[in-house]
């Protein structure tokens, strides 16, 4: 009787991990779903960072501009996430990473009206809010550009 206890104990450890494996699997599978449908939801109380902003602020708060970004002329703006590198899930389930690679367009009031358009790099961290997964912090930068250069705008 011990020996049939033995191996049933030894069977439920070794069928553990794989089962938590499965279970990250799904999570990311799930947060995958979310940036390619582009309907990932930020928490309340979201963090973000990006090149326009001196320094990381907590929304729903705005973040302070460097001088001359002029956001609030920006109109038809597009951000899109094109190149999933990595998704991380945190063993509890309820925490993850995701480093990406996308593109962000925009047009300018002018005259002329520009197009600006560059590519970004995205580190985003998700939260499983409620059950569903939502976005807590996001730090997005422009690749191939030091902060202070503009990025390539072309006349309408």
């Amino acid at each position: 009787m011990r020996w049939a206890n033995k191996v049933c104990v030894l069977v439920l450890l070794l069928g553990v991990p794989s089962v938590q494996a499965a279970d990250s699997k799904t999570e990311e599978a799930a947060i995958r779903a979310l940036i390619t449908s582009n309907h990932g939801k930020p928490t309340d109380d979201e963090i973000f960072w990006s090149a326009p902003y001196k320094r990381p602020y907590v929304r729903p708060k705005k973040g302070e501009e460097f001088p001359g970004q002029e956001l609030s002329k920006r109109s038809n703006q597009k951000i899109a996430t094109t190149d999933v590198q990595r998704i991380e899930v945190a063993a509890s389930g309820d925490l993850a990473y995701e480093f990406s690679y996308g593109t962000v367009g925009f047009d300018l009031a002018g005259p002329p009206l520009q197009h600006v358009a560059f590519r970004t790099g995205l580190l985003r961290v998700w939260k499983k809010v409620e059950g569903e997964w939502r976005i807590a912090a996001v730090f997005v930068r422009p690749l191939d550009l030091p902060i202070g250069l503009s990025a390539k705008t072309t006349a309408k």
